[in-house]
């Protein structure tokens, strides 16, 4: 049972950082077509350039934010469980 949970918590961690990872390649499609939703649902299809673009811009921002906290909490915890196992198998004896 204690090997499920290590190799669980090594699989989360690593699925955590591989979602991080895609979020911050997919965050300037993923979020110019939030923006695009936003002008159609929110604002009736239409508005002024320059606020069109600072409500992409910040679409685009905050699908990067979201992907680096997800691939950094990911990796850290990946690294350190990486850690653990190796002090655990204590290979230098």
């Amino acid at each position: 049972m204690k090997d499920i949970k290590k190799y669980g918590f090594v699989i989360f961690t690593f699925v955590l950082s591989a979602i991080g990872f895609l979020i911050i390649i997919n965050g300037v499609e993923n979020g110019a077509d939030s923006a695009n939703e936003y002008l159609s649902t929110s604002m009736g299809g239409s508005m002024d350039t320059d606020s069109f673009l600072v409500i992409t811009k910040g679409y685009i921002l905050s699908n990067f934010i979201f992907g680096g906290i997800l691939l950094l909490v990911g990796l850290s915890f990946f690294c350190m469980s990486l850690y653990k196992f190796l002090k655990e198998m204590d290979l230098g004896d």
